[in-house]
């Protein structure tokens, strides 16, 4: 009995439409070819390949980039790249046996091979020909025009910096993909590539009215798989061997997927903060500007014996305290206690003490002034505005309402 079909039905249950599952198949409609235009036009797809790119953004850059390899003329299908500016090799193959998918596997690594083998400014110039970016430089084109913001400088570097690592993240999106996992293996004689690799299966289904139903998801047992890949002084893998072993994991062993994901979001924070100290200005003429503190945090000094307002961001809330320490917080707890009613005034009416807990670490027994706000999906781009704004307002409020309480405080 055929499978895989999708049913429409009504909220009663009755049948209403069936989208017929279609194989890609070469020389058919829904061919390689197909496969890649939807692909570049509809980047979004890619996103099932790999949770650490939840929430990032995929931009996509070119179809048909050519790298030579001395000899031949090569093709990669589609060149994109997050928004952190990491690159994103796909390559669109029907996979039919495993000496097809094999060759598949060599041919996307022997590509990323080749464009670590390039500078920034050879892909620069040869995306030149695919983005009309006029001066600007097309990868820093493409991310604005997609109404990124971007620091072209880091930006560059970034990208330049993956380049030359061989930083990539390799996706094979196909139909029928199976669960062959790459070994890779190392030798002496051998360069190194570290590359991320993933399997993206694209199901296809039409009804009758030629409307197109695409299901992206990653084959069951499959995982990225974040190795050194090994190239020969030629520029290409060393070997790719088939795997059917599935990878054991310690539950509280991070996975590469949950490992990139953490990195990913450090990039992340990185952007979100870089803005912030740029957009965000204080009123009061003497204070210093927004300075980093640690990965999802920044500081704004203070006169001693107060040190500095932090303003932070941590799962879906962000939030603006004075950390108060030492033997005396307990004259500073009742000085800011007697101060709460005009702290909500000039502050924020939502604006907190939290008194000091039990225990031995200075986190636990610090004294706080805090006020934060919950409910914020921290990398979705579209909050990014409001979550700069919220943060500066609320820290230029706690400038200016506590530079001039030091004199004033408990001795």
């Amino acid at each position: 009995m055929k499978s895989g079909d999708i049913f429409a039905l009504s909220k009663n249950g009755d049948l209403q439409e069936r989208f017929e599952r279609y194989s890609l198949s070469a020389g058919g409609h829904f061919d390689e070819k197909w496969l890649q235009e939807v692909l570049f036009a509809n980047i979004e797809l890619i996103q099932p390949t790999d949770a650490s790119y939840d929430k990032l953004r995929l931009i996509p850059l070119c179809r048909e980039l050519n790298l030579n390899d001395g000899i031949r003329n090569l093709y990669l299908d589609i060149l994109a790249i997050t928004e952190t500016g990491k690159l994103i090799l796909i390559e669109c193959k029907l996979w039919k046996n495993p000496q097809a998918r094999r060759e598949v596997l060599a041919q996307a690594f022997e590509y990323a091979s080749l464009l670590q083998s390039l500078s920034y400014s050879d892909l620069s110039s040869k995306l030149r020909k695919h983005i009309d970016s006029g001066t600007e430089d097309p990868i820093v084109f493409a991310l604005r025009s997609a109404g990124i913001s971007v620091d072209e400088s880091l930006l560059i570097s970034r990208v330049d910096q993956g380049i030359k690592k061989g930083n990539f993240h390799i996706v094979i999106a196909g139909d029928g993909i199976r669960t062959d996992l790459v070994n890779l293996v190392n030798s002496p004689a051998m360069t190194g590539m570290t590359a991320d690799l993933s399997l993206l299966e694209i199901s296809v289904h039409q009804n009758i009215k030629g409307e197109i139903l695409l299901s992206p998801s990653v084959p069951q047992g499959i995982e990225t798989i974040t190795r050194t890949v090994l190239i020969s002084t030629e520029g290409m893998p060393v070997s790719l061997e088939e795997d059917e072993s599935e990878v054991n994991q310690l539950p509280n062993q991070a996975s590469p997927a949950q490992r990139q994901m953490n990195e990913d979001k450090k990039e992340l924070n990185t952007l979100f903060w870089q803005r912030a100290i740029t957009e965000i200005n204080f009123s009061h003429p003497d204070q210093e500007p927004l300075r980093r503190g640690g990965s999802n945090w920044c500081k704004a000094l203070l006169p001693a014996p107060l040190k500095w307002i932090t303003a932070w961001r941590s799962k879906d809330q962000i939030g603006v305290f004075l950390r108060i320490e030492g033997d005396d917080i307990r004259k500073y707890q009742e000085f800011f206690e007697a101060q709460l009613d005009l702290m909500k005034e000039e502050i924020s009416p939502d604006i907190f003490i939290e008194t000091p807990k039990e225990g031995s670490s200075d986190w636990s027994t610090a004294f706080f002034v805090s006020v934060n706000t919950a409910g914020i999906d921290l990398y979705d781009q579209t909050t990014t505005e409001h979550q700069i704004e919220w943060l500066g307002m609320h820290l230029d409020k706690f400038v200016n309402y506590m530079r001039p309480l030091v004199k004033q405080l408990p001795q």
